[in-house]
């Protein structure tokens, strides 16, 4: 090796650690704090997903298990107003339910669906666009694809006449909203924050950085008391600093109550991670 091309080296060594270093910074109020989402979204963009999630209930009827396997895209079509424009493509989806396997069929017929809309500042879905073509194209694939008299057709066909933003949030987006809550922009204090949640009896968020100027790790706890329920929910996810996109994440939510429980947990890993 050259003499030149081993300053060059050192020199861009020196620069990178500079730039990983320049992510963790004082603010005013004296907290270390962590710089994520240093690129903003372009037009164009495109985030591809792998999502899992087990549920298991148990109850005095013997309870329900069910398994399902998701691959997705979450594409950047532009600004609004009131927020960022996505696109989200269902690629993939399996089902298996303990019930039987209508579930797994009405998984099958959202395939290939796609629902633009649109998350606001604060991470939350705040519109959908092009819902009457969405709840069409996947209400006449499961009418196809399951007898009239089934429960779960009836099932689909009730809770997609929920108000868009909530059918949507229910029977499309839930991915995408449990991302959204562990996808924050700016500076964030590192370690432990109380969030304000007037409604829980805990709710923290515990920051760090897992690769300097690369990967931050965020640990949210919420526990709720509710109508003679405890509700625990715990999601850790690692975020890109580059462009704030979750790259792994793991969601796991407890409900215990006098007549049973659930455990339900949401893995989801990003199948297109960005160079560091």
């Amino acid at each position: 090796m050259t003499l030149r091309a081993t300053l060059l080296g050192l020199a861009f060594c020196i620069a990178a650690a500079t730039t990983a270093a320049a992510q963790v910074v004082v603010d005013a109020a004296g907290r270390d704090v962590v710089q994520v989402r240093t690129r903003p979204d372009a037009v164009g963009d495109v985030y591809r997903y792998r999502s899992e999630t087990t549920f298991i209930q148990k109850d005095d009827q013997g309870g329900q298990t069910q398994r399902n396997t998701l691959s997705f895209d979450l594409e950047v079509l532009g600004w609004e107003t009131d927020g960022l424009r996505l696109r989200y493509t269902l690629r993939e989806g399996r089902l298996q339910d303990s019930g039987g396997a209508a579930m797994g069929a009405a998984m099958t017929a959202a395939v290939g669906g796609s629902l633009d809309f649109r998350l606001g500042p604060g991470g939350q879905v705040v519109a959908v666009e092009t819902w009457p073509a969405y709840k069409i194209r996947l209400l006449a694939r499961v009418d196809a694809a399951l007898p009239a008299a089934d429960p779960i057709r009836a099932l689909i066909h009730d809770r997609m006449e929920n108000a868009p933003l909530d059918a949507a949030r229910e029977m499309v987006l839930g991915d995408v909203v449990i991302m959204a809550a562990m996808e924050p922009s700016g500076a964030l204090p590192l370690g432990l924050t109380d969030l304000p949640d007037p409604d829980a009896r805990k709710a923290t968020l515990d920051v760090g950085v897992r690769k300097p100027g690369c990967i931050v790790a965020l640990e949210r706890q919420t526990n709720r008391n509710s109508g003679g329920a405890v509700r625990a929910v715990v999601t850790r996810a690692e975020v890109a600093i580059r462009d704030g996109r979750v790259l792994t994440l793991e969601e796991r939510r407890v409900t215990r109550a006098a007549g049973g429980s659930q455990e339900e947990t949401i893995t989801i890993t990003r199948l297109d991670p960005p160079a560091c």
